[in-house]
């Protein structure tokens, strides 16, 4: 089991409980919008949590190279204002052994992609980067993937597909020859989504 479970644990009580994931997909409920920021770090393995916390998944330890290559999380950060989109596509599909290229053009479709792909990033409004950030995420088969503020910036048609898409990667997920967590921190439940297992975070009574 332990090789097949995305496990953190010993972490700060305000941020997180102790927890175990088998692959899946699920919910980092943070009704109050605060410990997600510490936690997805961790998570992305960008940064270590405080001692003696502890992120593992299976045979990767977090905040190693090795963790860190399996962890794609959105907001992309790898993103040049003056790069093509045509030109960071052709980079994910690079950087990503498991990327699924019919899941793309789904997405592409799904969130009314197809208009942009000969932009560059600075002509693209916050909305639609997102929208490219998030349709990679779910296309790219990364073992850890992770999504905050799911919905942010996006119009109605672009959140009803997102809820469809996630849906979508749910049930891939379960017939998966690959172990692979895609995790989604959000305050909201976002109904009509078929999570796994949702975890509540812990909310800053101090504010």
């Amino acid at each position: 089991m332990h090789n097949k479970s995305l496990i953190w644990h010993h972490l700060p009580p305000d941020v997180a409980p102790d927890t175990r994931l088998l692959p899946g997909l699920h919910l980092l409920l943070d009704e109050g919008d605060s410990a997600k920021h510490r936690l997805l770090p961790w998570l992305a393995g960008v940064q270590n949590p405080p001692a003696p916390g502890q992120v593992q998944c299976g045979a990767w330890q977090g905040g190693t190279q090795a963790y860190r290559a399996q962890a794609m999380a959105v907001p992309l950060t790898d993103c040049h204002p003056q790069q093509p989109v045509a030109d960071w596509l052709i980079a994910q599909q690079q950087r990503w052994p498991g990327w699924d290229g019919t899941a793309w053009q789904q997405h592409v479709a799904g969130f009314a992609l197809e208009p942009h792909l000969e932009k560059a990033w600075w002509q693209l409004s916050t909305g639609t980067q997102r929208k490219f950030w998030q349709a990679a995420a779910l296309a790219s088969g990364a073992a850890i993937t992770l999504i905050d503020a799911p919905d942010a910036g996006l119009d109605r048609a672009s959140i009803e597909y997102l809820g469809q898409a996630l849906n979508a990667v749910a049930d891939q997920l379960a017939q998966a020859e690959h172990p692979r967590w895609v995790l989604v921190a959000h305050h909201d439940t976002l109904p009509g989504v078929q999570w796994d297992e949702v975890v509540q975070l812990p909310t800053d009574t101090h504010c």
